[in-house]
């Protein structure tokens, strides 16, 4: 059987999910330059008031994230048990007969497939990510305290840069396996390209390119690279996607 085509079904939560990164992210670079920690050479993340506060955005991400996609599943749950499972097959059949193209992209099983699929990703793996970032925080504290002089900092940075990757690579693999996965479903092979490019310009930041420094309002950033591509994938890349599904397929 399938859904109405009017309805945003997919796109709707992965939208909300990614609005709700970006506020959060917004709000932490906010309470980030608040501080304005100009005479420390550590990262942000080893001071432990900035640290409580990516915990509570963290945690705030995911109960808002678990919350929407459990009222999107217990709505279409509700569409799809108002006709018997031995009659789910028939009824799409005679869907197709008499609506054609005016039917959803995806039948309702394949949409609700998708909807578990990205449940997973944007909820477990963002839950392994938050444990990825404490025990990577955790090494990066011990290998502070290792630090003598202050030309050690320089090896510090290096250090810090070719590893920072390794944070966010279990998370934006879940992200890229996701869309790869609705691209399979759709047989969209844009979506695709896409995922392609999109790993490949993780993986030359992560071998290749070094951390860059600026100054924005007298306080000197240093910027990670691999760090920038992931936050803007999982923030601006995840709610182009969701406009893209709106956008390009009935249903979605």
């Amino acid at each position: 059987m399938y859904f109405s085509r009017h309805k945003h079904l997919l796109s709707v939560p992965i939208m909300l999910s990614a609005l709700a990164r970006l506020a959060c992210s917004t709000c932490r670079a906010i309470i980030r330059i608040i501080m304005n920690r100009n005479n420390s050479m550590t990262p942000d993340m080893i001071n432990s008031f900035l640290w409580r506060v990516q915990t509570f955005f963290s945690f705030f991400e995911i109960v808002v994230i678990a919350v929407v996609f459990y009222l999107t599943w217990k709505k279409l749950t509700c569409f799809r048990d108002t006709i018997e499972a031995d009659d789910r097959k028939e009824i799409g059949r005679l869907q197709e007969e008499t609506l054609g193209t005016k039917l959803s992209s995806l039948s309702a099983e394949a949409i609700m497939q998708l909807l578990q699929l990205w449940a997973v990703i944007l909820i477990g793996a963002e839950s392994v990510y938050y444990i990825s970032s404490l025990i990577y925080r955790r090494v990066t504290s011990q290998l502070i305290l290792l630090i003598t002089d202050v030309n050690q900092y320089k090896d510090f940075f290096s250090i810090y840069n070719q590893t920072h990757g390794f944070k966010y690579l279990a998370m934006l693999t879940a992200i890229l396996l996701g869309i790869m996965m609705t691209a399979i479903f759709l047989q969209d092979r844009r979506l695709g390209i896409i995922v392609l490019m999109i790993a490949v310009l993780f993986l030359l930041a992560f071998g290749i390119l070094q951390m860059q420094t600026i100054t924005f309002t007298g306080r000197e950033i240093g910027i990670v690279w691999t760090s920038v591509i992931f936050h803007l994938t999982e923030t601006v890349g995840l709610f182009g996607f969701s406009v893209y599904l709106a956008k390009h397929y009935k249903g979605l």
